[in-house]
């Protein structure tokens, strides 16, 4: 199986994350199996590693795929966008996600969160993008950040309902975190967009 998950990881992470924020580890909680019941809803300790309900491997899949799309994008921003403020703005993004990629790279880690280099959800989400790589100029600026918007967006309602219904504490306190970041970075390219797109 190829770990896509780690390889993405070194160099990226999720733009929404706070930078220097260090994970907690998994849930504590009653030791071995738990009944039948139970498993679907709550993570267990085992001495392989940490296994996840697949809701908490789900989660964690989307946000470092989204990562590495919005990482690889935001690059091609720094050095294709007319604009110097959207520029600017694929900066730091490129920047935040730097500054939390160890905390999602263990998070990724320790969940088991894996993925082939097929997986039909990042194929779908890479495809999306492609678009960018043919554009230049103002048109270029344009889709960018019309990408980032419409990402976040759904990044944002994303963590909002993993949030409400999280059984990991760790991950929630992770999505809990994360979403001011998002809002942040949504008003931000909603605002360049404004001003930047005539």
């Amino acid at each position: 199986m190829s770990r896509i998950a780690t390889l993405t990881l070194t160099t990226a992470a999720v733009v929404m994350l706070t930078a220097g924020t260090q994970a907690s580890g998994p849930q504590s909680g009653a030791q071995g199996t738990p009944p039948p019941t139970q498993q679907a809803a709550q993570p267990t300790q085992q001495t392989a590693g940490y296994m996840t309900s697949g809701r908490d491997e789900d989660f964690l899949k989307e946000v470092a795929q989204a990562s590495q799309i919005e990482i690889e994008s935001s690059k091609l921003a720094m050095t294709k966008a007319q604009n110097a403020e959207v520029k600017a703005f694929a900066e730091k993004l490129v920047k935040d996600h730097a500054a939390a990629s160890e905390e999602l790279k263990g998070l990724v880690q320790s969940r088991g969160a894996e993925w082939k280099d097929d997986d039909p959800m990042f194929k779908q989400k890479k495809q999306k993008h492609e678009s960018l790589q043919r554009l230049t100029g103002a048109d270029f600026d344009k889709e960018y950040l019309e990408d980032m918007i419409s990402d976040h967006e759904s990044t944002i309602a994303m963590f909002a309902k993993y949030s409400l219904n999280a059984s990991d504490t760790v991950l929630k306190s992770f999505a809990d975190k994360t979403q001011p970041v998002l809002r942040e970075h949504l008003k931000m390219a909603r605002d360049l967009r404004a001003r930047v797109i005539k």
